[in-house]
C-alpha cells in the first residue's frame, strides 16, 4: 500500500521541480502581439451535429494591460460575437489566463510559444485541456486542446490563426 502513495508522492514533485525549470512570463514576452492590425480566422469544432468544423473570419486588437494582454476579438461577419478577453499573467509570472504554464519557450523567428495545461469540461465530460500560444510579429496561433478523461487521443476544440 506504501508503494502507490510514494509513487503519487515522486509524480507530485517530479511535477513541481519540472514546473520550477520552467521560465517566468513577462509582459516583454508579450509585447510582439501588440496591435490592432491582426487578420484571420477562428475554427471550431462545432458543439452541435454533425460536430465537423467551422471557420469564420476573426479579427484582433491586442493591447497591453497592466497584468498582460487586452484581446479585442471581432467577427466582421458575427459582430453580436465580438468580446473582449483580459489575458493575464500571475503575479508569481507561473500562470497565464489563470492556468498554469508547462511551457514558455523563444522558438525560430521571435515566436514566443506558451503552453499551459489545465483541468476543464467539455461537453459535460471531464477531460484536460491545454492552450498553446504562439505569438510572432506578423502571426499569432492560439490553439485549445482536449482530452476527455480515460481517452488517450486529444481533439482541437478551436483555433484563432492571425497574420499581420
Amino acid at each position: 500500500m506504501k508503494l502507490p502513495v510514494i509513487t503519487a508522492l515522486a509524480a507530485i514533485l517530479t511535477g513541481a521541480s519540472a514546473m520550477a525549470d520552467v521560465p517566468k512570463l513577462t509582459h516583454a514576452d508579450l509585447s510582439s502581439v501588440i496591435g490592432d492590425d491582426w487578420t484571420g480566422q477562428l475554427i471550431y469544432l462545432n458543439y452541435q451535429a454533425p460536430f465537423n468544423d467551422v471557420t469564420i473570419r476573426a479579427d484582433l486588437q491586442a493591447a497591453a494591460a497592466d497584468n498582460g494582454l487586452k484581446l479585442d476579438y471581432i467577427y466582421p461577419d458575427e459582430p453580436q460575437a465580438n468580446s473582449t478577453v483580459i489575458a493575464e499573467i500571475g503575479a508569481d509570472g507561473l500562470s497565464f489566463m489563470g492556468e498554469p504554464i508547462v511551457a514558455n519557450e523563444t522558438l525560430e523567428n521571435d515566436v514566443r510559444l506558451i503552453k499551459t495545461a489545465f483541468a476543464c469540461e467539455d461537453m459535460g465530460r471531464a477531460a484536460q485541456c491545454e492552450m498553446t500560444y504562439q505569438f510572432a510579429p506578423t502571426e499569432l496561433q492560439i490553439k485549445k486542446m482536449v482530452t476527455y478523461d480515460g481517452e488517450a487521443e486529444a481533439f482541437r476544440r478551436n483555433e484563432y490563426v492571425f497574420t499581420r
